[in-house]
């Protein structure tokens, strides 16, 4: 089968949604499709069967750079006559839309709290325009087919629009567990190592992990946070500084290592605002590393409460208290029954394969 996949960037290096390109382009190629990926930005280390066409952006506005993104990739999509086309970033016409990046019509009501202000950041022409491309993707009569990676974009799919459900399919994320492997050996460390991976700080919530780190030590349980990515960590440092802990945070920038980081951490803090399926989640229970979410965030939906992971309400003003509940419960832990979380995150994990989701993805395709 002739596929085109259209993703802005496909990449090992970057974040998840760039790396599920990066999977979903090498395992269609394995299985013998011929496969052309139209992207701006594009690793060729990918597969060397994949072939990838340039697209050209403009970019001297937001506005402006999703709008031409769009045009130029179906341009080129024309111009290759593909069996099938798939959307993995905001573009169409497509035979399938994969819900990659958040849905910007919930984000908004998330980020900007308040009817007025929804309203008036409305008209700003960077979420004006995303919403209108949304609106246009989520016309039936532009995209035959739409997948999701969990229950929550379902579900927000058809609260805010008008897509017939029955072609809307879940398909769970698959991990690589070739690379992220598990270290479910007993651990006797005095000082449990916290980690927070994440490339938009304030969306995926580090502010709340930082407050909830100072309660948990005012509560006995002094822990470290390791804060992995590509964000200005200033407002976050000095938060740390106001609340006396900055000794216990460190912030390291993005890294090539991610497995190591999960491998070597004792629970994942993962409390976003909003995410469609966050695959670092994913990433930390293959490699072992049980993990505290929130309902916002469709990976949740794979957690087993208090046996790989916790999961507590999302975009609250007492998430903080609630992460630091999580902490305080796993810090109180025997070093005996938090290896067996570990243990239990490995297995859920294993269920979840890159193979599995692009048969899947597959399977809905050629219906």
């Amino acid at each position: 089968m002739k596929i085109a996949i259209i993703r802005s960037e496909c990449s090992f290096t970057k974040g998840g949604a760039e790396r599920y390109a990066a999977n979903l382009c090498r395992e269609l190629c394995e299985m013998g499709h011929d496969v052309w990926v139209l992207a701006e930005i594009f690793a060729d280390d990918i597969h060397p069967d994949l072939k990838h066409i340039p697209i050209k952006v403009n970019r001297t506005s937001s506005s402006l750079r999703n709008r031409s993104f769009n045009e130029n990739a179906q341009q080129e999509a024309r111009k290759l006559n593909a069996e099938q086309v798939i959307a993995l970033s905001r573009s169409y016409p497509s035979d399938a839309f994969r819900v990659s990046d958040p849905l910007h019509c919930f984000w908004m009501k998330i980020r900007y709290p308040g009817k007025i202000h929804q309203f008036l950041q409305s008209l700003n022409p960077r979420h004006k325009t995303i919403l209108s491309m949304e609106r246009e993707i989520l016309d039936p009569e532009n995209t035959r087919m739409i997948v999701t990676n969990s229950k929550l974009s379902k579900k927000i799919i058809g609260r805010y629009y008008d897509y017939p459900q029955e072609r809307i399919h879940v398909i769970y994320n698959g991990v690589d567990h070739s690379q992220f492997t598990a270290d479910t050996s007993l651990r006797t460390r005095d000082t449990l190592e916290l980690l927070f991976v994440g490339q938009d700080f304030k969306r995926k919530g580090l502010g709340p992990v930082i407050d909830a780190l100072a309660m948990a030590k005012d509560d006995g349980h002094i822990c470290k946070l390791r804060v992995i990515g590509r964000d200005n960590p200033t407002p976050y440092q000095s938060q740390a500084d106001r609340l006396g802990i900055s000794n216990l945070v460190s912030f390291e920038g993005p890294t090539r290592q991610i497995q190591e980081a999960y491998r070597s951490a004792d629970l994942f803090v993962f409390p976003s605002l909003y995410d469609p399926f966050a695959n670092v989640v994913l990433e930390s229970l293959a490699c072992g590393l049980p993990a505290i979410t929130t309902t916002t965030n469709g990976s949740s939906e794979i957690i087993n409460e208090n046996k790989d992971g916790y999961v507590i309400e999302g975009a609250t003003s007492h998430l903080a208290s609630d992460i630091a509940q999580c902490i305080s419960k796993f810090c109180a832990l025997s070093n005996e029954t938090r290896q067996q979380m570990r243990q239990h995150a490995r297995n859920t994990a294993e269920e979840y394969t890159i193979h599995r989701n692009t048969k899947q993805f597959i399977a809905h395709l050629s219906q």
